[in-house]
């Protein structure tokens, strides 16, 4: 159906458009006047949204106008219109914020470049194909209100041939803008002024241009104007010595009826073809390279540019700061939002691309952080091996560049391309980061390359060097001809420069090794000469603290241990600990606690009590704990689960540490934490919360924006009372670490009160909401098994919350998860924020779920050879959504602490510990299992745990510094129906009463008990 049926008859239908709303919001449909609708909505004192939706497909145009009239009453909320894709994953969306209606209808219109790309898996682009039409309000003001909606319609503005075309000589002026193969226009070689021009008939809205020239090779410069009346007329582009076959012009927000193209020379003045190009081709930097990308062979451009996407890791050191990037195809990239490095062969049989080889990416089978990437194809292989070296303001990025040949060859060459892109692609865009990166200004020396004042520098010496400008056609054009731009120095205003460094091997030689090297700042001396070899032995030093020898069937999860500790510590910034190398560049008191204590397990200590000390000072003086602090200071945001991380993190860094001077410095601002969370709950204690609807809220937390999970609607969330009783109960350990008894006793007081509150309250919104589930929120009774998940593993209130919906909860959880491996099962993406559900399932003493959920997030990492998972995993890997970051460093510290709760699980609420909970039967088989100076509170742990025939167990366990007050048990795995043979218990866990502890299990096995778990 067209856009003008479908959008002119929009409201025929009445029926045919549903409501929706988050929260307690409510909304109500009817017939408004004009034959529209009308939407009567409801906040009741909260956010959230209200939506009007209906389903329909539908084609838009290219280039056209909508419009429709509004009015209404309420406060100034936020109005917007959205279109769907007939998949329902990708929106675009038009908004407008603070909107006050009134009695009087307002006229809206909206063009192609009011609509932008809003979000989903196809990551950018325009709205084409549609299969649903939404109006939305959104809470600002919040209140109740009516909004009226009539009179749709849309306008198609695209072009239609013929148009009037002119020149200033020459025949088949108008053949350009068709299809034709013959198509030519060719001034007169007397044409001092050669131009050509168009006439749309009326002002045309445009985004730019795509030149086909008769041939390639002839150096073009040229302008392009746009006019109104065809007398004044405005320069939209100046280009230079074009020589390619083509020329793609960016002219973003153009409007104009008149276009015309003048030519600094008749013999410049040649046309194949040209196409004008719609809004989007250009209406963001990234959109325009994505255009000019489809136009060339697949592997000229990196991955993304084709809306695919390419996974990248990181390359960095142990003390964290700067770091590098670098992708599966080999694109490195030199820093934040800087050019990348991109390597291509050039053979007799031609040039040689990503796309055009096979490729392999590792890293070092114990797991340290040193990513590699290889090509191979054609006899030839090319290793791409990156690390940093020195540290401080002497840091530098190397990386050595092997290409070897396995047979005889007539001769080979390396190119290695500086190019205008960065490694994270355009849909992680933030700041300055995401897509292409500006690369201005290009000088080619004997020595090395100068790009945009950062040095290059390489050895062997090259071949050739050569720069180019995007007008001229970059670099690629040239390769491909085996051939190298020939210019030493370029400006590129375009910001798109790029550069070809070559270097040959010789017929008879089979390899060619090639070291670049980037410094990080500027007048700094030469960095040490670090190889890459003492950069790995460096990074087992550093991850060493912890002995692991482990059969084959767990040297995986443990490798993927080490490179996500690893990770934690590049995504550092000086003190500040960062879940993202990129777009989270920023640190989250919530994540930061998280991933520190997954540091602190792997006998990394140091790192988090520096970031604890470092973020004490984001507090305001009522106690209020900032929730993320970056570059631009402390955000405000309201997220009342930080004040409770943050005195979690003082005492989980004392306990790994033992430092009680750190307890004395920081416990000031642990005090006024405690005192705000005290403070907060008061807040919900009063009269009207103790009965009717508001008294599920009674001694809770206020409504906050949490874990960022109630942004658009804050709520009295769980997450954040869970993470408020563990600070209190922190708080009162810390005060009696320095004799305040007093201050502990107060504050244990109070946590044994709210968490009486806490439960209460669940349970009244299981009843009210006749809910089978742990809620996540009063307001919502929402599913979130990942955030109980939380109170349960980590916070471990397992014995606390009711225990038929809490076993519902994780049971409805992995029906769920089961039914996404179905690949008939439509489902678009997950967060791998699940895996904390490991530790759950740990905790609850399902075995097989845990090890279920392992093998499958193991199996899932993006990619899986680097040991590493995004915040947001999409069904189709290469479908270009928005990943969070890469590596996720609080997804990866989260895959620690559930980890390592299956071979050493502490459990808070008894002060017990249980080893081998999770552990499977795979993992004490032939050699059996053995972790070394594994950090625990109670000191550090030697465990060993090895089958011993078919019937019994081997353990040995020392070194802890004392015994748990809550017991020392082990639950080894066992056979089905198996259970070892004692007098205590159910024959499932064996206490250690004293250490060292050495014992062989017998097991009393029954006939025929099939596979072990």
């Amino acid at each position: 159906m067209t856009a003008e049926k479908t959008i002119n008859s929009l409201f025929e239908d009445i029926e045919a458009w549903k409501v929706f709303a988050s929260g307690h919001a409510e909304g109500r449909v009817s017939r408004g006047e004009r034959g529209g609708l009308k939407l009567e909505y409801d906040f009741h004192e909260g956010g959230g949204f209200v939506a009007l939706r209906r389903e329909l497909a539908f084609a838009m145009p290219e280039t056209y106008e909508l419009r429709f009239d509004l009015k209404g009453s309420g406060a100034a909320n936020d109005f917007e219109f959205k279109l769907a894709d007939r998949a329902g994953v990708n929106v675009w969306r038009h908004r407008r914020e603070g909107l006050v209606l009134g009695s009087e209808w307002l006229g809206l219109r909206i063009c192609e470049r009011d609509l932008p790309f809003a979000w989903g898996p196809a990551g950018g682009g325009a709205a084409a194909a549609i299969g649903a039409v939404e109006f939305v309000v959104t809470a600002a003001a919040g209140g109740r209100g009516v909004l009226e909606i009539c009179n749709t319609r849309i306008e198609n503005q695209s072009l239609h041939l013929p148009l009037d075309v002119t020149a200033s000589s020459g025949a088949d002026a108008a053949s350009v803008l068709t299809d034709k193969n013959n198509a030519r226009w060719q001034a007169d070689e007397a044409d001092a002024e050669p131009w050509w021009m168009v006439d749309f008939g009326r002002r045309h809205r445009f985004g730019g241009l795509l030149i086909e020239w008769p041939e390639a090779g002839v150096a073009r410069s040229f302008e392009v104007h746009g006019s109104d009346d065809g007398n004044a007329w405005t320069l939209l582009r100046r280009v230079l010595n074009a020589r390619g076959a083509k020329n793609h012009l960016a002219l973003p927000g153009s409007e104009t009826r008149f276009l015309r193209l003048a030519f600094s020379d008749a013999a410049a003045a040649s046309l194949h073809r040209l196409q004008l190009k719609p809004d989007a081709f250009s209406r963001l930097p990234n959109e325009f390279i994505h255009h000019v990308a489809a136009d060339f062979p697949r592997g000229w451009f990196p991955r993304y540019w084709h809306r695919e996407q390419s996974y990248w890791t990181v390359v960095g050191t142990p003390e964290g700061g700067r770091r590098a990037l670098i992708n599966e195809e080999g694109l490195l990239e030199t820093d934040e939002g800087a050019f990348s490095i991109e390597p291509f062969i050039v053979t007799d049989g031609g040039l040689l691309t990503w796309a055009d080889v096979s490729t392999r990416i590792a890293l070092p089978e114990d797991g340290e952080p040193m990513p590699s990437v290889e090509w191979r194809a054609e006899g030839l292989t090319l290793e791409i091996l990156p690390w940093l070296r020195g540290s401080g303001r002497d840091l530098e990025l190397a990386v050595k560049y092997r290409l070897q040949c396995d047979r005889p060859h007539n001769g080979a060459k390396l190119v290695l391309a500086l190019r205008p892109f960065q490694v994270t692609p355009p849909w992680q865009a933030f700041r300055n980061m995401g897509g292409r990166a500006n690369l201005q200004k290009i000088e080619c020396g004997t020595n090395g390359v100068v790009a945009d004042g950062k040095q290059v520098s390489f050895s062997p010496p090259a071949s050739r060097i050569g720069a180019a400008t995007f007008d001229e056609g970059g670099v690629l054009a040239d390769l491909a001809e085996n051939q190298m731009p020939q210019s030493a120095r370029v400006d590129d205003e375009s910001g798109l420069a790029s550069a070809a460094i070559e270097w040959v091997l010789a017929s008879g030689e089979m390899t060619l090794e090639v070291t670049i090297r980037v410094p990080y700042f500027e007048n700094t001396a030469p960095a040490p000469e670090i190889s890459r070899d003492d950069a790995m032995r460096e990074w087992q030093r550093v991850l060493g603290g912890i002995g692991w020898q482990v059969p084959d069937a767990a040297k995986d999860a443990i490798a993927t241990l080490r490179t996500a500790c690893a990770q934690i510590l590049i995504n550092r910034d000086g003190a500040a600990l960062q879940p993202g190398a990129r777009r989270y560049t920023r640190s989250w008191i919530r994540d930061g606690v998280i991933m520190g204590a997954a540091l602190a397990k792997c006998g990394l200590a140091n790192p988090f009590k520096r970031f604890m000390e470092w973020y004490a000072q984001f507090q305001r003086d009522d106690g209020f704990v900032f929730c993320v602090v970056d570059r631009d200071g402390a955000d405000p945001l309201v997220e009342h689960d930080s004040h409770g991380q943050f005195i979690w993190g003082v005492r989980e860094a004392h306990r790994a540490t033992d430092d009680t001077a750190f307890v004395v410095a920081c416990f000031d601002r642990v005090a006024r934490a405690a005192g705000h969370l005290i403070a907060l709950r008061r807040q919900r204690m009063g009269e009207h919360y103790r009965s009717g609807e508001l008294a599920a809220c009674f001694g809770l937390l206020p409504e906050s924006a949490s874990h960022e999970g109630y942004l658009a609607h804050p709520v009295h969330s769980y997450w954040d009372d869970f993470w408020a009783l563990r600070g209190l109960q922190a708080a009162a350990e810390l005060a009696s670490v320095i004799g305040r008894s007093e201050d502990a006793a107060l504050w244990k007081n109070e946590a044994d009160a709210f968490l009486r509150d806490v439960v209460r309250s669940i349970e009244n919104v299981i009843a009210a909401r006749h809910l089978k589930y742990i809620p996540g929120s009063v307001e919502w009774a929402d599913f979130d098994p990942t955030a109980t998940a939380n109170a349960v593993s980590q916070l471990d209130f397992a014995d606390a919350l009711p225990q038929g919906p809490l076993q519902q909860t994780f049971a409805t959880y992995l029906e769920g998860f089961r039914r996404r491996q179905d690949p008939e099962l439509p489902w678009t993406n997950y967060s791998a924020y699940e895996i904390r559900i490991i530790g759950a399932m740990v905790r609850l003493g399902k075995r097989a779920e845990a090890n279920e959920l392992l093998e499958f997030f193991l199996a899932d990492r993006r990619p899986l050879e680097w040991n590493q998972w995004p915040e947001i995993s999409w069904r189709d890997p290469r479908s270009p959504g928005h990943l969070g970051d890469l590596p996720h460093t609080w997804i990866a510290a989260e895959y620690v602490i559930a980890l390592l709760s299956m071979i050493a699980s502490e459990r808070e609420a008894d002060d017990s510990l249980i080893l081998a909970a999770g552990m499977p039967c795979s993992w004490i088989g032939d050699e059996g299992f053995e972790v070394r100076g594994l950090p625990t509170r109670h000191g550090k742990l030697n465990f060993r745990i090895a089958t011993s025939g078919a019937d019994a167990i081997q353990v040995h366990v020392d070194g802890l510094r004392e015994l748990p007050a809550g017991g020392l048990w082990i639950e080894p795995p066992l056979p089905p129906g198996a259970r070892i043979d004692t007098h205590v218990g159910d024959g499932k866990r064996v206490e250690v009463k004293s250490l060292p502890f050495v014992a062989k299990l017998i097991l009393i096995v029954p006939p025929q008990t099939g596979d072990p778990v």
